[in-house]
């Protein structure tokens, strides 16, 4: 059976990351394992900057971004506070950069025996152009990945029509029901 002493547990501070982070807390606790809680600013390419504003200047964009990490770090240390706070050894990390690089980078260089992470990120062409963070994360990892899908997010498959069948349907019997009527 497989033990973990340091768990990686990264977040970008979404009710999906949470929820990540509670399996991480619990299997933090039932192997006295550390957490490291991470989260990776990914700053925007100056090309992105200048289409998304053209009149906004490059040090009103380092300021912006100072202050979102800034802002990461005091969550970063709330729940890092929290989880000591249930008797658990914690750390955060906070690191600027791709997140799956930097998450990979970090679980190998803190010697990390397991990743924990949120399966939610990116969707539709963003996602095509892109590819998911979990994803990649679990292709190139030196270590095992846990990936943790929030219980409110469905999967759907694109050929399952059964929702669109059902309300056609429902559509159909209303109409004939009010054709019956008159």
């Amino acid at each position: 059976m497989a033990t973990f002493t340091k768990i990686l547990a990264a977040t970008d501070f979404s009710d999906d990351s949470n929820h990540a982070l509670d399996y991480a807390e619990e299997l933090a606790r039932r192997f006295s394992a550390e957490i490291l809680v991470m989260h990776v600013d990914q700053p925007l390419a100056p090309v992105m900057v200048s289409e998304l504003s053209p009149g906004l200047d490059v040090g009103a964009m380092n300021r912006i971004a100072e202050e979102q990490r800034l802002l990461a770090l005091r969550e970063l240390d709330r729940t890092t506070a929290r989880l000591r706070d249930a008797g658990l050894k914690s750390r955060s990390l906070l690191k600027v950069g791709a997140p799956f690089l930097e998450i990979i980078s970090a679980a190998h260089g803190e010697g990390a025996d397991l990743i924990v992470l949120a399966t939610h990120g990116r969707t539709g062409l963003a996602h095509v152009l892109m590819g998911s963070v979990a994803e990649r994360v679990v292709r190139k990892a030196h270590c095992p990945v846990l990936t943790i899908r929030h219980p409110d997010r469905t999967f759907r498959h694109p050929l399952d029509r059964s929702d669109k069948i059902d309300k056609a349907e429902k559509a159909e019997k209303s109409d004939k029901g009010e054709k019956n009527a008159k």
